[in-house]
C-alpha cells in the first residue's frame, strides 16, 4: 500500500486553485473589454445624435432667416425703377416727357417787342394770356436786353400737360411776393440784363406771360392786364437747359428755383 504523502494531495490543489483564479481573470478581462466597447458604442451615439440636432437646428434657422428678409418682388422692382425715373430728369422740377423738340419752322421771335429799350415788362395790348384760356402747348423763350447785345439766348417747347400746369401755378399766385427785397435803383441799374417770355398755343393764336427776375425795377409774371409775383413753383416747371438762366438779381434773393 503506496504511503499517503500530503504534497502529492496538495499539488492538484493549488494546481485547480491557480486555473480558476486564471479562468476568473479571464473572466474579468472580457467583462471589462465588453463594458469598454458599451461605452465607445454609447458615446458614438450620442455624438452622432448632437451632431444631427445641430444640422436641424442650423436648417430651421437658414429658414427663418429666408422668411425674416425681404425677398425683392417685380412689383417692388418696378416701383424703385418708377422712383429712380422720377429723380433722373435731365433739369431741376421737370421731368422728360414735358419736353417737346424745338420747331424750326416756328422758333422764337428774334425781333420781339420785349428787347425794345424800356420794354421788359410793358405787354402789348391784345397779346397777354387770360390765364382762364385752355391752352394746348408753349414756348419758352429766354432773351438777353442788355443795350450792347440783345437777342434770343434759348428756346424749349412743352406739351399741352405742363402748358397748363405753368398757368395754374401762375393764376394763384399774389401780386407780388413779399419775401423779396426791395430795391432802389437807378434807371440804369432797374433795366433787367434778361428776361423769359412764355408763348402759349390757344384757339385765338398765340398768348404771352413776360417773366422778370433780374434787374432791380419790379418782378414776377406779367399778361398786359395782370401782375402776378415771383415764385419758385412756376419757374421750375419751364426754366430748363437753355431757357434756364445762370442767375439773377431776384432768382437770388427766392432762392430754390
Amino acid at each position: 500500500m503506496p504511503e499517503h504523502d500530503p504534497e502529492q494531495e496538495l499539488g492538484p490543489k493549488i494546481s485547480s486553485a491557480f486555473q480558476n483564479k486564471a479562468d476568473a481573470s479571464e473572466l474579468t478581462g472580457s467583462g471589462m473589454a465588453r463594458e469598454a466597447r458599451r461605452r465607445v458604442r454609447k458615446r458614438r451615439q450620442t455624438l452622432t445624435m448632437a451632431a444631427a440636432a445641430a444640422v436641424v437646428a442650423i436648417a430651421i434657422g437658414g429658414v427663418w432667416n429666408a422668411v425674416g428678409n425681404e425677398v425683392p418682388t417685380a412689383s417692388n422692382a418696378s416701383d424703385t425703377g418708377a422712383k429712380e425715373a422720377a429723380g433722373s430728369g435731365s433739369a431741376p422740377g421737370r421731368s422728360n416727357p414735358g419736353i417737346l423738340p424745338n420747331k424750326e419752322d416756328a422758333p422764337c421771335p428774334p425781333d420781339h417787342p420785349i428787347l425794345k429799350a424800356g420794354g421788359h415788362n410793358t405787354v402789348p395790348a391784345g397779346t397777354g394770356l387770360d390765364l382762364a384760356t385752355p391752352v394746348t402747348g408753349l414756348q419758352a423763350c429766354r432773351y438777353r436786353l442788355t443795350p450792347d447785345a440783345t437777342g434770343l439766348l434759348g428756346q424749349q417747347r412743352f406739351n399741352a400737360d405742363v402748358a397748363q400746369q405753368v398757368v395754374d401755378a401762375i393764376k394763384v399766385l399774389p401780386e407780388r411776393n413779399p419775401s423779396l427785397p426791395v430795391f432802389k435803383c437807378t434807371p440804369q441799374s432797374a433795366q433787367p440784363s434778361e428776361a423769359i417770355v412764355l408763348r402759349f398755343d390757344t384757339a385765338d393764336g398765340v398768348r404771352e406771360v413776360w417773366v422778370e427776375y433780374d434787374g432791380c425795377d419790379s418782378a414776377g409774371f406779367f399778361t398786359g392786364t395782370h401782375t402776378y409775383g415771383l415764385f419758385a413753383a412756376p419757374l421750375k416747371l419751364f426754366m430748363v437747359d437753355s431757357v434756364r438762366p445762370t442767375g439773377g438779381t431776384f432768382l437770388s434773393a427766392l432762392g430754390d428755383w
